[in-house]
């Protein structure tokens, strides 16, 4: 609990009405005046196309006990409620996360990293509850709002906190690092996404080590050792450890199998692990969980324990039965690397055939058609069953794997998601298994409820 006493240094605002020895349970603050409830302190939050504030009187009659405005008065019945001003209602979020972080001394873990985030995130979290209780940020809430409202829920009761940080535009991961000063940060890779406002894998390299900025004296990089860019990061203030495939990481990985049953691996040429996913990248995955395990004194045994009991958020390479069909959701996003990846997956997949849903990927500036064109040759080239493609941009799919020699009867592009699951009902057959993929715009997850009503 904190007081509003607090909260006005913390937010650097001017109390309007209510007492200052008022207390507020962190965790309860809401920026949904559609959800909140008696008691709870309501943030309401501008977005490009409302104002939160236009619903504050929304919330008081929901039974919320106060709120932040930029307001000079507002609206309906404000007796006995709780009323701060502040210049920018996101800000004092943000300040007041960033507040509630510096209450506690538990280690926080960043993830963040072009691909694997959110899989990192949650294997991280996974392993370290053997042994602690973990605080982390759900799904992918990951922006300037997600983990600020993630770090208002950490207490007393937690040993630690695993949160992804996400971001677009330079700046952003270093507004994260900021508010959550992680003690320790992994990184996933460096991938060609979001380069419309990155530019390129310079760029994106830029704007992803700026987790690194917040790192103290004694606290820990755990980063992927193969990759090009993370490869070359060196600190006399913190400590840098290395996963990946090649033997001179700290943490790495040989022996790779993967078969129906998941996939197997060997560590440090000595101790085997097993995951039940799909997608050898995966295993680079688990190796970053690893390393952080390691550091915090969880034993092997545990680990392996945890990441074979792991399994994927929804929409991220997870294989779902449809009838007499396998359904591989991958629909949360994609960019060029996490296509390529899970391309690589669906050819390991042990289907009869196997087919491709490619919607647009979004956000890649110059070099789109080109990017777009390369997921058309690599699928072309793998010998699938079938192409669909949606979107725009993704006709450049169709046309390229056209071009390498794709039969053209086994090619469609589609502009209705509706279209895509009736050509599949009629043209998949039973033991088959179908990739559906897309930028999160695209809304690719439709396509998949489509598929499941017969």
């Amino acid at each position: 609990m904190m007081d509003i006493r607090e909260i006005l240094k913390a937010t650097a605002g001017r109390l309007i009405s209510g007492s200052p020895e008022t207390r507020v349970d962190p965790a309860s603050i809401s920026i949904d005046s559609r959800t909140i409830g008696p008691g709870q302190f309501f943030i309401p939050i501008k977005g490009l196309n409302f104002n939160g504030e236009e619903f504050i009187e929304a919330a008081f009659k929901k039974g919320a006990m106060g709120t932040f405005t930029t307001q000079l008065s507002i609206p309906g019945d404000q007796r006995g409620k709780v009323i701060i001003r502040v210049k920018d209602t996101m800000v004092a979020l943000q300040r007041l996360a960033h507040y509630n972080r510096t209450r506690f001394t538990c280690p926080v873990i960043g993830v963040t990293g072009s691909n694997g985030k959110t899989t990192v995130k949650d294997m991280i979290a996974k392993v370290l509850s053997q042994k602690y209780n973990v605080l982390k940020n759900e799904g992918t809430k990951n922006n300037h709002i997600g983990l600020p409202l993630t770090l208002l829920k950490l207490n007393h009761s937690h040993d630690m906190c695993v949160v992804e940080m996400g971001t677009n535009h330079r700046g952003e991961i270093r507004l994260l690092a900021q508010i959550a000063l992680p003690t320790v940060a992994v990184m996933t890779n460096i991938g060609p996404s979001h380069l419309e406002y990155l530019r390129d894998l310079k760029g994106v390299f830029a704007a992803k080590r700026e987790i690194l900025e917040s790192l103290g004296r004694g606290s820990l990089a755990v980063i992927n050792g193969d990759d090009e860019y993370l490869s070359t990061i060196k600190s006399k203030v913190f400590k840098v450890m290395k996963f990946g495939f090649n033997d001179t990481n700290d943490f790495h990985a040989s022996g790779i199998s993967v078969d129906g049953t998941g996939i197997g691996f060997t560590l440090n040429d000595s101790s085997h692990f097993t995951l039940n996913l799909i997608g050898a990248h995966n295993v680079s995955n688990a190796l970053a969980a690893i390393s952080v395990a390691y550091n915090f004194d969880i034993s092997y045994r545990d680990t392996k324990k945890a990441l074979s009991e792991y399994s994927p958020s929804d929409m991220r390479l997870d294989a779902i039965r449809v009838g007499d069909v396998t359904v591989i959701d991958d629909a949360y996003n994609s960019n060029p690397s996490s296509m390529r990846s899970a391309i690589e997956a669906l050819a390991d997949y042990p289907a009869k055939g196997r087919w491709v849903v490619s919607a647009d990927m979004l956000e890649l500036g110059r070099k789109e058609e080109e990017f777009h064109k390369a997921v058309g040759e690599a699928i072309a080239r793998s010998g699938f069953s079938g192409l669909i493609t949606f979107g725009d941009l993704s006709r450049h799919t169709s046309r390229r794997a056209l071009e390498c020699g794709m039969d053209k009867n086994k090619i469609w592009h589609c502009s209705d998601r509706a279209k895509i699951a009736d050509i599949l009902k009629k043209s998949m057959e039973k033991g088959d298994a179908v990739l559906v993929k897309g930028s999160r715009a695209m809304k690719m997850e439709e396509v998949i409820e489509n598929l499941k009503v017969r």
